[in-house]
């Protein structure tokens, strides 16, 4: 073998791009860099040799090439083009190019590997095609102590980021939000787009994820990166990532006839210490549900072990839930207000003066005691509390607020005296602080109408226009009073949250609305009902009827 080397030698050319025959043109770049160069390689690392062979003549050839290594270097793993010939110490990777006639070419991008052994120094590999001989010169080096143990590893990966790569401060770290595509149909036509259908979607990125590398020993290499999604508790893989063909050729044409179970990209390792890639995430939202998932990342060279790391991943789904709530609240408040509307008149003739005067100033004195702090205090107590803010709030919006609504009941027994409290604590908060959206409507419509029936339904409400209810108030009212008030705000609150998602594109995790729900609308409001029982027993012994 080190004859058939030294013979190669002394046929030898100058390195670089030359002619055999007149029709046959071979050039190489090893080692080939990605990224930065350098002038050497270390012992154990990867280099890569770019063979470009062309055929000038008119007539097709198949031209054999040659790759001989010198001693220290090693075939870097199975080849899928290649064959490897000789002996470990000198071994030659063989394979044929088939070129056409008039400019054919050929060229490949092939892996060596340094061996680890390999002695500090200048070595030779030696490209052998068409008869032609090429020498390229490779300085191998020793390893700095920083450079012993730099392995490529994956540091960290982020997600949510746009596509200029910055993180998305809407949304909290390892957060994937999928999109509401069910609409995008109509959407798209009302808006003058056109037709829209899900391979024209699919095309669209989600949402951009960076991988963050750590490079001590400035490794070059090309890599398959797949990202899958694993189930949280069992670690298997699940259906929902894509990567999106492009072209008819792909298995079922469209967008959506990819990979439907991963996401795979082919990138370039470029040396640097520290390098962040950049991937498009694609989903099919129809395949995941939300919830709490693993995000597997999966680095392989085709040759030495590949590099996995996975990191936790929470799924925001929007589905039809908020919009069917928010709709049938609507809905229901509407039919409510034409009916109250109908009925207004005749409710405000069985009213007298002094009702409607006592209405107004406990309506008054709800939005003093009630809007004016929240509205004040909401950010500082949001500052201290974050998202547990509402349970400052809603002693505010719960407790006192219904201490006040079920006063004035005992005090005025007649349906439709909430209804008009109501309206005055939200005139004012309109007129004092612009508190006018769709949601605050809404929530304060779908209030009055939920109690109104509670507190009938609950015999709060006197039957008739004789004693009031205070007269006969006893301790085995308070419970039934503070229920029908729970389960009525409990309503309200939940059709609130549910409001607020849709229209304002808002996304609460479940078991946040629920505790919302419990604490700030059932909780809040039944001890508030029930204090405002004894309040307004007391307060109809001083003004009575």
């Amino acid at each position: 073998m080190r004859t058939i080397l030294a013979v190669m030698i002394l046929l030898s050319c100058m390195t670089g791009t030359g002619t055999a025959g007149g029709d046959i043109s071979v050039s190489c770049d090893i080692p080939y860099f990605l990224g930065q160069k350098r002038g050497y390689m270390l012992p154990g690392e990867l280099l890569q040799a770019r063979i470009i062979v062309e055929n000038f003549g008119p007539a097709a050839k198949n031209v054999p090439v040659d790759i001989v290594l010198p001693p220290g270097f090693l075939p870097a793993g199975r080849y899928e083009y290649w064959q490897v010939a000789g002996l470990e110490n000198n071994a030659v990777l063989k394979t044929e190019a088939d070129l056409g006639g008039g400019y054919g070419q050929w060229f490949d991008l092939v892996p060596i590997r340094v061996g680890p052994d390999a002695a500090p120094g200048a070595y030779t590999v030696s490209i052998v095609a068409g008869g032609l001989i090429h020498n390229y010169g490779v300085t191998v080096a020793a390893k700095k102590p920083a450079e012993a143990d730099g392995g490529l590893t994956v540091n960290r990966i982020l997600i949510p980021l746009d596509k200029d790569g910055k993180k998305d401060e809407r949304l909290h770290d390892n957060t994937l939000v999928l999109r509401d595509r069910t609409l995008d149909y109509y959407k798209n036509i009302l808006r003058g787009k056109g037709a829209s259908n899900q391979e024209v979607e699919a095309i669209h990125p989600v949402v951009h994820m960076g991988i963050e590398f750590l490079n001590p020993g400035g490794q070059q290499k090309l890599v398959n990166i797949t990202v899958r999604l694993l189930d949280y508790n069992t670690h298997q893989p699940v259906a929902g990532l894509l990567t999106p063909g492009t072209t008819g050729e792909d298995k079922d044409a469209g967008s959506l006839a990819g990979n439907a179970d991963c996401l795979t990209a082919f990138a370039a390792i470029t040396g640097e210490e520290r390098q962040r890639l950049l991937l498009p995430v694609y989903a099919d939202e129809r395949l995941i549900a939300g919830g709490r998932y693993w995000l597997q990342v999966v680095v392989d060279d085709g040759f030495i072990q590949p590099v996995t790391v996975k990191s936790p991943l929470t799924v925001v789904r929007k589905n039809m839930g908020a919009m069917l709530v928010t709709g049938a609240a609507a809905l229901v408040f509407l039919l409510a207000l034409a009916l109250g509307l109908k009925q207004l008149r005749a409710t405000l003739a069985t009213m007298k003066t002094r009702w409607l005067v006592t209405i107004a100033l406990f309506g008054a004195a709800a939005f003093t005691i009630v809007n004016v702090p929240t509205t004040l205090l909401n950010d500082f107590f949001h500052i201290l509390l974050g998202p547990f803010g509402f349970l400052v709030t809603g002693i505010f919006n719960g407790v006192f607020l219904y201490m006040l609504v079920i006063a004035l009941v005992i005090l005025i027994p007649r349906p439709g005296v909430v209804a008009l409290m109501m309206a005055v604590r939200m005139l004012l908060g309109m007129l004092a602080f612009g508190n006018i959206s769709p949601v605050s409507i809404l929530t304060y419509g779908l209030q009055a109408l939920l109690l109104e029936l509670a507190l009938y339904y609950a015999n709060v409400y006197a039957r008739s226009s004789g004693t009031p209810v205070s007269a006969a108030a006893t301790a085995g009212q308070v419970l039934p009073t503070a229920i029908a008030c729970g389960l009525a705000d409990s309503i309200a609150t939940y059709a609130n949250m549910q409001a607020m998602a849709f229209l304002y594109r808002l996304y609460f995790a479940d078991w946040y609305i629920y505790m919302v729900t419990l604490v700030n609308g059932f909780l809040y409001t039944a001890v508030g009902a029930a204090c405002g029982v004894f309040l307004g027993k007391q307060l109809a012994k001083v003004g009575g009827d």
